[in-house]
């Protein structure tokens, strides 16, 4: 009994060791197992600096929120109207405008309108770039035109205030409806879908089918084999390069030799069995294999 309890006292007094040997050396991976009665370490996932070495360096993908214009789709910016047109409700009478002063006229311009009336016009304008007839108000396109409009407004306003959490998820509210509309309109017209999105300017980015999550490990595991594949192509094409350069001294020497075989088969009488190549004769031809 005596024997056991101080067989299992030193094994507990070497596992201290191992673990303040682990404490004190952080910048390895060390792994113990213990077979056949014996301590055996064993080296665990490459170390950073290993990789580094070799030039295979991974950071983290930088997060982008899904408001943005990177995310959302939006490949053109807001562009506000002229502030020298004229409202929406003076259109109808710009015909008789030509009676009042300038400055009755310059008073019914978007420069004295509110941002409100500046938006309505440039909604107005890009309704008309997509409705179907004049009177068109209520199809698909002219909904995801005037979200289109609806988002670029609000993601110029939460660029500049930030921490205005309701005008961002008001803002991801519409681009979640403006994708739905698309997604419907790409299930019934598939050429009226790439016009729309060509003519507003978005870029639709469907559901993965698979989703993959971004793993460092994995990130690096394919990172190695990139890198081996690099390695390997450039060995090959050094290859091929000192091939290519050994080439024509091989042809040379292959020409003369089928020439004295020739020569040797014709002195001795007997018929000739050999014969130069077509390469060797376009070589011969460029002047690149003298005889």
């Amino acid at each position: 009994m005596m024997a056991l309890r101080l067989a299992g006292c030193v094994c507990s007094a070497a596992g201290k060791a191992v673990v303040a040997a682990n404490r004190t050396l952080p910048s390895k991976v060390v792994s113990h197992s213990v077979t056949g009665g014996g301590c055996e370490s064993r080296r665990g996932y490459a170390m950073r600096l290993e990789l580094t070495e070799h030039g295979i360096v991974w950071r983290r993908p930088k997060y982008v929120p899904s408001w943005q214009p990177e995310k959302s789709g939006d490949l053109k910016p807001y562009q506000p109207p002229s502030l020298d047109r004229l409202r929406l409700d003076v259109v109808p009478a710009a015909s008789y405008l030509d009676q009042v002063g300038s400055v009755t006229r310059q008073l019914l311009t978007l420069r004295f309108s509110n941002k409100q009336e500046q938006k309505r016009v440039g909604m107005y304008d890009m309704v008309r770039r997509v409705q179907r007839h004049q009177y068109d108000s209520k199809s698909i396109e002219v909904h995801i035109a005037k979200l289109t409009v609806t988002i670029r407004n609000l993601q110029v306003n939460t660029f500049r205030s930030k921490k205005n959490k309701r005008e961002r998820i008001r803002l991801q509210e519409t681009i979640d409806r403006r994708k739905k509309l698309l997604k419907i309109l790409r299930g019934i017209d598939y050429k009226r879908f790439e016009w729309l999105i060509e003519e507003l300017g978005i870029l639709y980015r469907p559901l993965p089918r698979k989703y993959i999550r971004i793993t460092r490990k994995e990130s690096l595991q394919r990172l190695v084999e990139l890198h081996g594949k690099e390695i390997r192509e450039k060995r090959m094409a050094e290859y091929q390069a000192t091939q290519e350069k050994q080439k024509i001294p091989f042809l040379k020497e292959k020409e003369e030799t089928l020439r004295w075989i020739a020569e040797t088969e014709s002195s001795l009488g007997l018929p000739v069995t050999v014969s130069l190549l077509e390469k060797t004769k376009d070589l011969d031809q460029k002047g690149l294999v003298k005889s």
